[in-house]
């Protein structure tokens, strides 16, 4: 899959909290540089995030957007990879509500990793959206009005989701930032 310099001029947030996939987040933040995108680290934690691997803390990160401040409008798309302990952080958060509230209401690019689609547990923002979702959270997705799509990468509308591997979800994230037309959405 060809992306290089797809994304020059486009600013992506990857939104990670403490105990993320350390694996995902590298392997992301990568691919996504290498489309040309302005990458920032988005998360609830001041200055460095710290990831999850190989069962146990890995290496610490930058955050270079603290969350609290960090506005949807700022971004031209966000992204949020897997792993239990910052998906759990970022759900009970306020402030990631608040956040991808406002990608939801512009129908602005998302894309969620394995379980990160639980941080879309708020108002009813899943009700008929078609989600791929890690057996583990299926049936809390289900209860919030998500149509569970048995495939490893759904796109519904902007909305992207993926249990399989990393990279078709970013070609799938990048297809919608340069489909997304913010005055058509506006308009409508």
């Amino acid at each position: 899959m060809q992306l290089e310099k797809t994304l020059v001029g486009k600013k992506v947030a990857i939104l990670v909290a403490n105990g993320f996939e350390e694996s995902h987040m590298t392997d992301l933040h990568k691919t996504l540089v290498e489309t040309g995108a302005e990458v920032k680290i988005v998360s609830p934690e001041k200055g460095v995030v710290n990831s999850w691997h190989d069962n146990n803390w890995g290496h610490f990160f930058p955050a270079n957007a603290h969350l609290p401040t960090s506005m949807s409008h700022h971004f031209d798309a966000v992204i949020v990879p897997g792993g239990t302990r910052h998906v759990a952080r970022l759900a009970s958060n306020p402030q990631t509500a608040r956040f991808m509230r406002g990608f939801m209401e512009d129908n602005k690019p998302i894309a969620l990793f394995e379980d990160a689609v639980k941080i879309l547990a708020f108002d009813g923002v899943l009700e008929h959206r078609n989600v791929a979702a890690i057996e583990t959270i299926k049936e809390d997705i289900a209860a919030l009005g998500a149509d569970i799509v048995e495939e490893t990468l759904v796109v519904d509308d902007m909305l992207c989701t993926a249990t399989g591997e990393l990279l078709p979800l970013v070609g799938k994230l990048v297809g919608c930032i340069q489909a997304y037309e913010p005055e058509a959405w506006e308009a409508a």
